[in-house]
Protein backbone atom coordinates (compact mmCIF):
# COMPACT_ATOMS: atom_id res chain seq x y z
CA UNK A 1 0.00 0.00 0.00
CA UNK A 2 2.83 2.34 0.85
CA UNK A 3 4.51 1.58 -2.47
CA UNK A 4 1.27 2.44 -4.29
CA UNK A 5 1.13 5.77 -2.49
CA UNK A 6 4.71 6.49 -3.50
CA UNK A 7 3.96 5.54 -7.11
CA UNK A 8 0.88 7.76 -7.17
CA UNK A 9 2.83 10.60 -5.64
CA UNK A 10 5.61 10.07 -8.14
CA UNK A 11 3.17 10.17 -11.08
CA UNK A 12 1.65 13.41 -9.80
CA UNK A 13 5.11 14.87 -9.45
CA UNK A 14 6.02 13.88 -13.03
CA UNK A 15 2.78 15.38 -14.33
CA UNK A 16 3.48 18.65 -12.54
CA UNK A 17 6.94 18.81 -14.10
CA UNK A 18 5.70 17.92 -17.60
CA UNK A 19 2.94 20.52 -17.45
CA UNK A 20 5.60 23.25 -17.22
CA UNK A 21 7.63 22.14 -20.22
CA UNK A 22 7.41 23.77 -23.69
CA UNK A 23 5.38 21.97 -26.40
CA UNK A 24 8.49 21.04 -28.40
CA UNK A 25 9.87 19.04 -25.46
CA UNK A 26 6.53 17.38 -24.78
CA UNK A 27 6.23 16.22 -28.39
CA UNK A 28 9.61 14.49 -28.03
CA UNK A 29 8.69 12.93 -24.68
CA UNK A 30 5.53 11.40 -26.18
CA UNK A 31 7.83 9.01 -28.04
CA UNK A 32 9.51 7.70 -24.89
CA UNK A 33 6.70 5.46 -23.60
CA UNK A 34 2.97 4.81 -23.94
CA UNK A 35 2.33 6.05 -20.40
CA UNK A 36 3.71 9.50 -21.14
CA UNK A 37 2.15 9.57 -24.60
CA UNK A 38 -1.32 8.90 -23.16
CA UNK A 39 -0.76 11.39 -20.36
CA UNK A 40 0.35 14.25 -22.63
CA UNK A 41 -2.53 13.59 -25.06
CA UNK A 42 -5.21 13.49 -22.33
CA UNK A 43 -7.67 16.44 -22.19
CA UNK A 44 -6.95 16.93 -18.48
CA UNK A 45 -3.23 17.34 -19.08
CA UNK A 46 -3.77 19.63 -22.10
CA UNK A 47 -5.90 21.93 -19.91
CA UNK A 48 -3.33 21.84 -17.10
CA UNK A 49 -0.51 22.66 -19.51
CA UNK A 50 -2.51 25.53 -21.04
CA UNK A 51 -3.24 26.96 -17.58
CA UNK A 52 0.42 26.68 -16.63
CA UNK A 53 1.50 28.36 -19.89
CA UNK A 54 -0.92 31.26 -19.41
CA UNK A 55 0.27 31.75 -15.82
CA UNK A 56 3.93 31.74 -16.79
CA UNK A 57 3.28 34.14 -19.70
CA UNK A 58 1.57 36.58 -17.35
CA UNK A 59 4.53 36.42 -15.00
CA UNK A 60 7.14 36.88 -17.72
CA UNK A 61 6.57 37.59 -21.41
CA UNK A 62 4.13 36.14 -23.89
CA UNK A 63 5.29 35.64 -27.49
CA UNK A 64 4.15 37.91 -30.30
CA UNK A 65 3.18 36.66 -33.73
CA UNK A 66 3.71 39.11 -36.60
CA UNK A 67 2.43 39.00 -40.11
CA UNK A 68 4.99 41.11 -41.93
CA UNK A 69 5.89 41.85 -45.53
CA UNK A 70 9.64 41.93 -46.22
CA UNK A 71 11.90 42.18 -49.27
CA UNK A 72 14.09 39.18 -50.08
CA UNK A 73 16.53 38.62 -52.92
CA UNK A 74 16.91 35.41 -54.95
CA UNK A 75 19.20 33.99 -52.25
CA UNK A 76 16.51 34.57 -49.61
CA UNK A 77 18.41 37.40 -47.94
CA UNK A 78 16.46 40.32 -46.49
CA UNK A 79 16.84 43.47 -48.57
CA UNK A 80 16.39 47.13 -47.80
CA UNK A 81 13.17 48.58 -49.22
CA UNK A 82 15.19 51.10 -51.23
CA UNK A 83 17.09 48.33 -53.01
CA UNK A 84 14.12 47.06 -55.02
CA UNK A 85 11.06 48.43 -56.71
CA UNK A 86 9.73 45.06 -57.86
CA UNK A 87 6.77 43.55 -56.02
CA UNK A 88 8.09 40.07 -56.97
CA UNK A 89 10.66 40.47 -54.18
CA UNK A 90 8.01 40.98 -51.49
CA UNK A 91 7.41 37.97 -49.26
CA UNK A 92 4.83 37.64 -46.51
CA UNK A 93 6.12 36.02 -43.32
CA UNK A 94 4.54 34.86 -40.10
CA UNK A 95 7.22 35.45 -37.48
CA UNK A 96 7.22 34.56 -33.80
CA UNK A 97 9.04 36.98 -31.52
CA UNK A 98 9.94 35.43 -28.16
CA UNK A 99 11.25 37.41 -25.20
CA UNK A 100 13.29 36.47 -22.16
CA UNK A 101 14.80 38.46 -19.31
CA UNK A 102 16.10 37.48 -15.90
CA UNK A 103 15.28 40.82 -14.32
CA UNK A 104 11.99 42.69 -14.36
CA UNK A 105 13.48 45.21 -16.76
CA UNK A 106 11.75 45.43 -20.13
CA UNK A 107 14.74 47.19 -21.63
CA UNK A 108 17.11 44.30 -20.97
CA UNK A 109 14.92 41.92 -22.97
CA UNK A 110 16.61 39.41 -25.23
CA UNK A 111 14.62 38.40 -28.28
CA UNK A 112 14.48 35.37 -30.55
CA UNK A 113 12.77 35.56 -33.97
CA UNK A 114 11.49 32.40 -35.62
CA UNK A 115 9.69 32.39 -38.97
CA UNK A 116 6.69 30.09 -39.31
CA UNK A 117 6.39 28.49 -42.72
CA UNK A 118 2.82 27.97 -43.93
CA UNK A 119 3.26 24.87 -46.15
CA UNK A 120 1.00 25.70 -49.08
CA UNK A 121 0.65 23.55 -52.21
CA UNK A 122 3.04 24.65 -54.96
CA UNK A 123 0.41 26.32 -57.23
CA UNK A 124 -0.69 28.64 -54.40
CA UNK A 125 1.53 31.71 -54.32
CA UNK A 126 1.21 34.64 -51.94
CA UNK A 127 1.49 37.47 -54.45
CA UNK A 128 0.41 40.26 -52.13
CA UNK A 129 0.65 40.83 -48.33
CA UNK A 130 -3.15 40.98 -48.10
CA UNK A 131 -3.49 37.43 -49.50
CA UNK A 132 -2.72 36.07 -46.01
CA UNK A 133 -4.12 37.65 -42.85
CA UNK A 134 -4.24 36.74 -39.16
CA UNK A 135 -7.92 36.49 -38.27
CA UNK A 136 -7.74 35.56 -34.59
CA UNK A 137 -6.04 33.71 -31.73
CA UNK A 138 -7.22 31.64 -28.81
CA UNK A 139 -5.32 29.27 -26.48
CA UNK A 140 -2.31 28.93 -28.77
CA UNK A 141 -4.33 28.34 -31.94
CA UNK A 142 -4.04 30.91 -34.73
CA UNK A 143 -6.79 31.45 -37.29
CA UNK A 144 -5.51 32.48 -40.74
CA UNK A 145 -7.41 33.68 -43.80
CA UNK A 146 -5.90 32.74 -47.15
CA UNK A 147 -7.23 34.68 -50.15
CA UNK A 148 -11.05 34.76 -50.10
CA UNK A 149 -12.97 31.89 -48.50
CA UNK A 150 -10.00 29.75 -47.35
CA UNK A 151 -9.45 29.43 -43.59
CA UNK A 152 -6.52 27.69 -41.91
CA UNK A 153 -6.10 26.84 -38.24
CA UNK A 154 -2.58 26.34 -36.97
CA UNK A 155 -0.76 25.79 -33.70
CA UNK A 156 2.70 27.37 -34.19
CA UNK A 157 4.17 25.60 -31.15
CA UNK A 158 3.22 22.15 -32.50
CA UNK A 159 3.65 22.98 -36.21
CA UNK A 160 0.07 21.81 -36.85
CA UNK A 161 -1.96 23.16 -39.79
CA UNK A 162 -5.50 22.44 -40.89
CA UNK A 163 -7.48 23.66 -43.89
CA UNK A 164 -11.15 24.00 -42.96
CA UNK A 165 -13.99 22.67 -45.13
CA UNK A 166 -15.48 25.08 -47.63
CA UNK A 167 -18.17 27.27 -46.15
CA UNK A 168 -21.77 27.68 -47.28
CA UNK A 169 -21.54 31.41 -47.96
CA UNK A 170 -19.23 31.49 -50.95
CA UNK A 171 -19.04 33.36 -54.21
CA UNK A 172 -19.69 31.51 -57.49
CA UNK A 173 -16.94 29.12 -58.60
CA UNK A 174 -13.99 30.60 -60.46
CA UNK A 175 -14.86 29.28 -63.91
CA UNK A 176 -16.34 32.69 -64.75
CA UNK A 177 -14.43 35.41 -66.57
CA UNK A 178 -11.62 36.84 -64.42
CA UNK A 179 -12.76 40.41 -65.05
CA UNK A 180 -16.27 39.54 -63.88
CA UNK A 181 -14.72 37.94 -60.82
CA UNK A 182 -12.72 41.09 -60.12
CA UNK A 183 -15.96 43.11 -60.30
CA UNK A 184 -17.72 40.70 -57.95
CA UNK A 185 -14.90 40.87 -55.39
CA UNK A 186 -15.03 44.65 -55.24
CA UNK A 187 -18.50 44.33 -53.68
CA UNK A 188 -17.71 41.45 -51.35
CA UNK A 189 -16.27 41.47 -47.84
CA UNK A 190 -15.80 38.68 -45.31
CA UNK A 191 -14.85 38.91 -41.64
CA UNK A 192 -13.86 36.22 -39.17
CA UNK A 193 -13.82 35.77 -35.43
CA UNK A 194 -12.18 32.88 -33.58
CA UNK A 195 -12.58 31.86 -29.95
CA UNK A 196 -13.73 29.36 -27.36
CA UNK A 197 -17.30 28.52 -26.41
CA UNK A 198 -17.23 27.79 -22.65
CA UNK A 199 -20.76 26.34 -22.75
CA UNK A 200 -20.06 23.65 -25.37
CA UNK A 201 -16.34 23.46 -24.53
CA UNK A 202 -15.49 23.82 -28.19
CA UNK A 203 -13.53 26.20 -30.40
CA UNK A 204 -15.57 28.15 -32.93
CA UNK A 205 -15.13 30.43 -35.91
CA UNK A 206 -17.84 32.91 -36.81
CA UNK A 207 -17.75 34.14 -40.40
CA UNK A 208 -19.99 36.88 -41.74
CA UNK A 209 -20.07 38.17 -45.27
CA UNK A 210 -21.37 41.39 -46.76
CA UNK A 211 -22.12 41.32 -50.46
CA UNK A 212 -23.79 43.94 -52.65
CA UNK A 213 -26.05 42.76 -55.44
CA UNK A 214 -28.85 45.31 -55.82
CA UNK A 215 -28.36 46.14 -52.14
CA UNK A 216 -26.20 44.90 -49.30
CA UNK A 217 -27.01 41.66 -47.53
CA UNK A 218 -25.47 40.16 -44.45
CA UNK A 219 -25.17 36.45 -43.71
CA UNK A 220 -23.31 34.59 -41.00
CA UNK A 221 -22.19 31.05 -40.24
CA UNK A 222 -20.37 29.20 -37.46
CA UNK A 223 -17.70 26.51 -37.67
CA UNK A 224 -17.19 24.20 -34.69
CA UNK A 225 -13.92 22.32 -34.34
CA UNK A 226 -15.45 19.18 -32.81
CA UNK A 227 -17.82 18.71 -35.75
CA UNK A 228 -15.40 20.09 -38.38
CA UNK A 229 -18.35 21.64 -40.21
CA UNK A 230 -20.15 24.91 -40.91
CA UNK A 231 -23.77 25.86 -40.29
CA UNK A 232 -25.57 29.07 -41.12
CA UNK A 233 -27.00 31.10 -38.24
CA UNK A 234 -29.86 33.59 -38.33
CA UNK A 235 -29.19 37.22 -37.46
CA UNK A 236 -31.11 40.49 -37.23
CA UNK A 237 -28.47 42.40 -39.18
CA UNK A 238 -29.79 42.29 -42.73
CA UNK A 239 -30.60 45.99 -42.91
CA UNK A 240 -28.08 47.35 -40.42
CA UNK A 241 -25.15 46.32 -42.56
CA UNK A 242 -26.41 48.39 -45.47
CA UNK A 243 -24.09 51.08 -44.21
CA UNK A 244 -21.06 49.13 -43.04
CA UNK A 245 -17.96 50.32 -44.85
CA UNK A 246 -15.19 48.37 -43.13
CA UNK A 247 -14.33 46.19 -40.16
CA UNK A 248 -11.21 45.00 -38.39
CA UNK A 249 -9.26 42.25 -40.16
CA UNK A 250 -7.95 41.12 -36.77
CA UNK A 251 -10.81 41.08 -34.24
CA UNK A 252 -10.40 40.95 -30.48
CA UNK A 253 -11.34 37.84 -28.51
CA UNK A 254 -11.95 38.06 -24.77
CA UNK A 255 -13.88 35.82 -22.37
CA UNK A 256 -16.08 34.06 -24.93
CA UNK A 257 -16.76 37.11 -27.11
CA UNK A 258 -15.29 38.47 -30.35
CA UNK A 259 -15.19 42.20 -31.09
CA UNK A 260 -14.78 44.15 -34.34
CA UNK A 261 -14.40 47.86 -35.00
CA UNK A 262 -17.01 48.74 -37.63
CA UNK A 263 -17.40 51.97 -39.55
CA UNK A 264 -21.03 52.41 -40.45
CA UNK A 265 -24.26 53.65 -39.08
CA UNK A 266 -27.08 52.21 -37.11
CA UNK A 267 -26.82 53.43 -33.56
CA UNK A 268 -25.23 56.70 -34.62
CA UNK A 269 -23.66 58.34 -37.65
CA UNK A 270 -20.28 57.02 -36.72
CA UNK A 271 -18.27 54.01 -35.62
CA UNK A 272 -19.41 51.29 -33.28
CA UNK A 273 -18.18 47.97 -31.88
CA UNK A 274 -19.79 44.77 -33.12
CA UNK A 275 -19.55 41.80 -30.76
CA UNK A 276 -20.43 38.11 -31.05
CA UNK A 277 -21.15 35.81 -28.13
CA UNK A 278 -19.62 32.40 -28.91
CA UNK A 279 -21.97 30.62 -26.49
CA UNK A 280 -25.30 32.20 -27.43
CA UNK A 281 -24.20 32.83 -31.03
CA UNK A 282 -25.68 36.32 -31.03
CA UNK A 283 -24.39 39.62 -32.41
CA UNK A 284 -24.84 42.89 -30.57
CA UNK A 285 -23.67 46.46 -30.91
CA UNK A 286 -21.67 48.56 -28.46
CA UNK A 287 -22.02 52.27 -29.06
CA UNK A 288 -19.12 54.69 -28.91
CA UNK A 289 -21.33 57.68 -29.68
CA UNK A 290 -20.79 59.11 -26.18
CA UNK A 291 -17.16 59.92 -26.95
CA UNK A 292 -16.28 63.63 -27.37
CA UNK A 293 -16.81 65.33 -30.74
CA UNK A 294 -13.92 64.91 -33.16
CA UNK A 295 -12.75 61.76 -31.36
CA UNK A 296 -11.77 59.04 -33.87
CA UNK A 297 -11.11 55.41 -33.03
CA UNK A 298 -7.59 54.29 -33.98
CA UNK A 299 -7.19 50.87 -32.32
CA UNK A 300 -9.42 48.28 -30.64
CA UNK A 301 -7.43 46.14 -28.20
CA UNK A 302 -7.35 44.46 -24.77
CA UNK A 303 -5.71 45.96 -21.68
CA UNK A 304 -5.60 43.93 -18.46
CA UNK A 305 -8.72 41.89 -19.34
CA UNK A 306 -10.69 44.98 -20.42
CA UNK A 307 -11.89 45.89 -23.90
CA UNK A 308 -10.07 49.12 -24.69
CA UNK A 309 -10.04 51.64 -27.51
CA UNK A 310 -7.36 54.19 -28.36
CA UNK A 311 -8.63 57.37 -29.96
CA UNK A 312 -7.22 60.63 -31.34
CA UNK A 313 -8.62 64.02 -32.27
CA UNK A 314 -9.17 64.16 -36.03
CA UNK A 315 -8.06 67.79 -36.44
CA UNK A 316 -4.54 66.91 -35.26
CA UNK A 317 -2.64 65.49 -38.24
CA UNK A 318 0.84 64.58 -36.94
CA UNK A 319 2.35 63.67 -33.56
CA UNK A 320 -1.06 63.34 -32.01
CA UNK A 321 -1.64 61.91 -28.55
CA UNK A 322 -3.96 58.97 -27.89
CA UNK A 323 -6.77 58.84 -25.37
CA UNK A 324 -7.28 55.43 -23.75
CA UNK A 325 -10.90 54.41 -23.03
CA UNK A 326 -11.90 51.29 -21.08
CA UNK A 327 -15.27 49.56 -21.45
CA UNK A 328 -16.92 49.17 -18.04
CA UNK A 329 -20.19 47.32 -17.41
CA UNK A 330 -22.76 48.21 -14.76
CA UNK A 331 -25.14 45.88 -12.94
CA UNK A 332 -27.59 45.84 -15.85
CA UNK A 333 -24.95 44.70 -18.30
CA UNK A 334 -24.88 48.05 -20.09
CA UNK A 335 -21.43 49.24 -21.04
CA UNK A 336 -19.94 52.72 -20.87
CA UNK A 337 -16.53 54.04 -21.88
CA UNK A 338 -14.35 55.47 -19.12
CA UNK A 339 -11.31 57.55 -20.04
CA UNK A 340 -8.31 55.98 -18.32
CA UNK A 341 -5.44 58.20 -19.45
CA UNK A 342 -3.89 60.15 -22.32
CA UNK A 343 -0.79 58.76 -24.01
CA UNK A 344 1.45 61.65 -24.97
CA UNK A 345 2.84 61.96 -28.52
CA UNK A 346 5.47 59.28 -29.08
CA UNK A 347 8.64 59.81 -31.09
CA UNK A 348 7.80 59.73 -34.81
CA UNK A 349 4.46 59.16 -36.52
CA UNK A 350 3.25 55.99 -34.82
CA UNK A 351 0.14 53.83 -34.82
CA UNK A 352 -0.76 51.61 -31.82
CA UNK A 353 -1.21 47.87 -32.45
CA UNK A 354 -1.92 46.19 -29.10
CA UNK A 355 -1.03 46.06 -25.43
CA UNK A 356 1.54 43.49 -24.35
CA UNK A 357 2.48 42.56 -20.78
CA UNK A 358 0.35 45.05 -18.91
CA UNK A 359 1.38 48.63 -19.62
CA UNK A 360 3.56 47.91 -22.66
CA UNK A 361 2.00 49.32 -25.83
CA UNK A 362 3.20 47.93 -29.15
CA UNK A 363 3.37 50.61 -31.86
CA UNK A 364 4.43 50.75 -35.49
CA UNK A 365 6.15 53.71 -37.08
CA UNK A 366 4.17 54.85 -40.12
CA UNK A 367 7.29 56.13 -41.89
CA UNK A 368 9.71 53.19 -41.73
CA UNK A 369 7.54 50.33 -40.34
CA UNK A 370 9.77 49.92 -37.26
CA UNK A 371 8.10 48.17 -34.31
CA UNK A 372 8.54 49.75 -30.87
CA UNK A 373 7.46 49.03 -27.31
CA UNK A 374 6.23 52.02 -25.32
CA UNK A 375 5.73 51.85 -21.57
CA UNK A 376 2.72 54.05 -20.78
CA UNK A 377 3.91 54.34 -17.15
CA UNK A 378 7.59 55.20 -17.59
CA UNK A 379 7.10 56.69 -21.10
CA UNK A 380 10.19 54.87 -22.34
CA UNK A 381 10.65 53.41 -25.84
CA UNK A 382 12.35 50.20 -26.91
CA UNK A 383 12.87 49.32 -30.59
CA UNK A 384 12.27 45.66 -31.42
CA UNK A 385 14.56 43.80 -33.85
CA UNK A 386 11.88 42.81 -36.34
CA UNK A 387 11.90 44.15 -39.89
CA UNK A 388 8.82 45.10 -41.91
CA UNK A 389 8.18 47.10 -45.06
CA UNK A 390 5.41 48.63 -47.09
CA UNK A 391 1.99 49.88 -46.05
CA UNK A 392 1.29 49.40 -42.34
CA UNK A 393 -2.20 48.11 -43.20
CA UNK A 394 -0.46 44.86 -44.20
CA UNK A 395 1.32 44.44 -40.84
CA UNK A 396 -0.43 42.58 -38.02
CA UNK A 397 0.57 41.52 -34.51
CA UNK A 398 -1.07 39.29 -31.94
CA UNK A 399 0.05 38.03 -28.55
CA UNK A 400 -0.35 34.28 -28.13
CA UNK A 401 0.50 31.46 -25.77
CA UNK A 402 2.51 28.30 -26.43
CA UNK A 403 0.12 25.38 -25.98
CA UNK A 404 -0.42 21.74 -26.92
CA UNK A 405 -4.09 22.25 -27.77
CA UNK A 406 -4.62 20.16 -30.90
CA UNK A 407 -6.59 21.40 -33.89
CA UNK A 408 -8.10 17.93 -34.39
CA UNK A 409 -6.83 16.45 -37.61
CA UNK A 410 -3.91 18.67 -38.53
CA UNK A 411 -2.53 17.97 -41.99
CA UNK A 412 0.32 18.93 -44.26
CA UNK A 413 -1.08 21.65 -46.47
CA UNK A 414 1.43 21.06 -49.25
CA UNK A 415 -0.06 17.54 -49.64
CA UNK A 416 -3.64 18.80 -49.68
CA UNK A 417 -5.45 18.50 -53.00
CA UNK A 418 -5.61 21.88 -54.70
CA UNK A 419 -9.36 21.45 -55.25
CA UNK A 420 -9.82 21.60 -51.46
CA UNK A 421 -8.92 25.29 -51.60
CA UNK A 422 -11.71 27.60 -52.66
CA UNK A 423 -10.95 29.36 -55.93
CA UNK A 424 -7.79 27.28 -56.43
CA UNK A 425 -5.83 30.28 -55.19
CA UNK A 426 -7.35 32.64 -57.75
CA UNK A 427 -9.37 34.67 -55.27
CA UNK A 428 -7.36 37.44 -53.69
CA UNK A 429 -7.88 40.37 -51.40
CA UNK A 430 -9.81 43.41 -52.58
CA UNK A 431 -6.97 45.62 -51.28
CA UNK A 432 -4.92 44.89 -54.40
CA UNK A 433 -4.14 47.85 -56.61
CA UNK A 434 -5.66 48.06 -60.10
CA UNK A 435 -2.34 47.56 -61.87
CA UNK A 436 -1.99 44.15 -60.24
CA UNK A 437 -5.28 42.84 -61.60
CA UNK A 438 -3.74 41.42 -64.77
CA UNK A 439 -2.16 38.60 -62.78
CA UNK A 440 -4.05 38.71 -59.50
CA UNK A 441 -6.27 35.74 -60.21
CA UNK A 442 -3.72 33.43 -61.79
CA UNK A 443 -3.05 30.55 -59.42
CA UNK A 444 0.28 29.77 -61.10
CA UNK A 445 3.46 31.79 -60.84
CA UNK A 446 4.09 32.96 -64.42
CA UNK A 447 7.73 33.68 -63.66
CA UNK A 448 8.35 29.95 -63.30
CA UNK A 449 6.68 28.96 -66.55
Amino acid sequence: MENLRKLHSSEDFVEQILSRLPPKSLMRFKCLCNLWCNLIASPTFVCKHLSSSITSMQASSRPLLFKRPILKDKDDNIMDEKESVHDDNVKTLLSSLNFSNKDDDDYLLTTVIEDLNVPLPAPLKLKHPSDLTIAGHCDGIICLKLFIGNIILCNPAMKEFKLLPKSFLLLPEDDINRWSLNYELSYYDEYLGFGYDPKCKDYKIVRFVIYEESCYWFKAEVYTMNSNSWREIKTDYNEMTSFVSKSSDLPIYLKGNCYWHVCGYHISWGDFILSFDMGNELFREISISDLPDGCRLETLTVWKEFITILTYQEEIVVSHSFDMWVLMYDGDGKGSWIKHLTIRPVEGDTCPLLFWKGDQLLLINNNDAHIVLYNIGTQMLKYLPIQCMGNIINIQAVGYVNSIVSINGGNLLEDTCISAFYGSGKFCSSYREDDDNNSAFDGNDKSEQ
